[in-house]
């Protein structure tokens, strides 16, 4: 299976406005591992559907989680600032504040996987929350 990593314009300029320091996390934990050819769930960090809740009790979440999963949207914490234990019984790997909203395409050859970035952020928002529309935009 082949993996690769791409972002979209918008992403690209939020990328330019970020640290040193998340910028050099985000490739070493994220970007080049998957280049390198390492799968999703081989990476030190957790990467989740984004649908997956443990509660989902109003329709505002019950509407989230379908168009999460009607998008395939993924998140993955790449490490900023540090990484600490994850305590997902389900989904392994370390967590982190800094997270990257992910939109995940499976075309006709079902032996490549792109993982589209159209968002980071550096603070592990809590309730969790998707920056929807981002996902429309076009990987470059």
């Amino acid at each position: 299976m082949e993996h690769n990593v791409y972002f979209t314009e918008e992403c690209k300029l939020q990328l330019q406005s970020l640290s040193e320091e998340a910028q050099k996390k985000l490739f070493k934990h994220f970007v080049q591992p998957i280049n390198n050819g390492l799968t999703p769930s081989e990476l030190e960090g957790k990467y989740k559907p984004s649908w997956e809740m443990e509660f989902i009790k109003t329709q505002m979440q019950q509407a989230f989680v379908q168009q999460a999963k009607d998008e395939k949207l993924f998140h993955y914490h790449f490490g900023f600032r540090y990484y600490k234990d994850g305590k997902d019984p389900k989904y392994g790997g370390k967590v982190s504040d800094g997270i990257v909203h992910i939109k995940q395409n499976e075309f006709s050859n079902p032996q490549v996987t792109e993982h589209i970035v159209f968002d980071v952020c550096l603070e592990h928002p809590s309730p969790f929350k998707v920056p929807f529309l981002k996902d429309k935009t076009k990987a470059a």
